[in-house]
């Protein structure tokens, strides 16, 4: 059902509903959406709206338009994706191991500049800093470190960070859409300070990734949260998939 009263958008809220239809298998692979004008009679919604829920299940790689024929659910086989980051948790149960989230930092603070230019912030708008330490059968193997405006989301400064996803909290209880994912991946050598977080020797080869995620709010996008990680190598889990362009 869609809800009139915010804070999520409308076309989220729809692209939510399809996105669960087509990931509980109500919707097929392959299978042809509803059209435009079915969709704004079922949900009540304007075109425009609806053609904003559409783009943005395009963008996540779960629909597909064929000109003049359509808009259809994408075989799972299929990727618009080059590479995909498995969730810290998921990665660590499918090598048979026991995920543990260690909360190094939960407060609020005046943001380093490059913070307050990297979230559209002025230079003394409060952000909180959240660090964690990821360990899996009590071996670190993940320093994370995160950045948001304190205004988008002051609770969750309160909320135990070590038993629950920040990204679901954000998206699911605080009702924070993350509409765009942008993320760099590159190899490093720790340092030593690196590597005494993460309890290796100087020098290990590990992963440094940094993440911006976006949100919205009344139509304008904005960046909601400044990620970075650094993963020991041998714990990662990288995957890409290649698609030929259909001719």
């Amino acid at each position: 059902m869609i809800s009139k009263t915010p804070p999520l958008p409308k076309y989220y809220q729809l692209a939510q509903i399809l996105s669960e239809q087509i990931t509980s298998g109500e919707l097929k692979p392959d299978e042809q959406l509803a059209t435009e004008e079915e969709l704004c009679q079922t949900y009540q919604m304007s075109r425009g709206t609806v053609r904003e829920a559409i783009r943005l299940l395009v963008d996540e790689g779960l629909i597909w338009r064929g000109r003049g024929q359509g808009t259809f659910v994408k075989a799972p086989t299929q990727s618009t994706s080059l590479f995909s980051l498995t969730p810290f948790n998921e990665m660590m149960r499918r090598q048979n191991r026991v995920p543990q989230t260690k909360v190094l930092v939960q407060t609020a603070v005046t943001p380093p500049p490059h913070i307050a230019h990297t979230l559209h912030l002025n230079p003394a708008d409060p952000v909180i800093h959240i660090v964690c330490l990821r360990l899996a059968d009590n071996h670190p193997v993940l320093h994370e470190t995160r950045y948001l405006a304190h205004s988008l989301c002051p609770a969750l400064l309160d909320e135990d960070l070590a038993t629950h996803s920040i990204h679901a909290l954000l998206v699911n209880k605080h009702q924070i859409p993350m509409v765009k994912m942008s993320h760099t991946v590159e190899v490093i050598q720790l340092t030593a300070e690196q590597a005494d977080l993460l309890q290796a020797k100087p020098g290990t080869n590990a992963f440094f990734i940094e993440r911006l995620t976006t949100t919205e709010k009344d139509g304008v996008r904005f960046p909601a949260v400044w990620y970075t990680g650094i993963y020991l190598e041998n714990h990662y889990d990288f995957r890409a998939q290649l698609e030929r362009p259909s001719l």
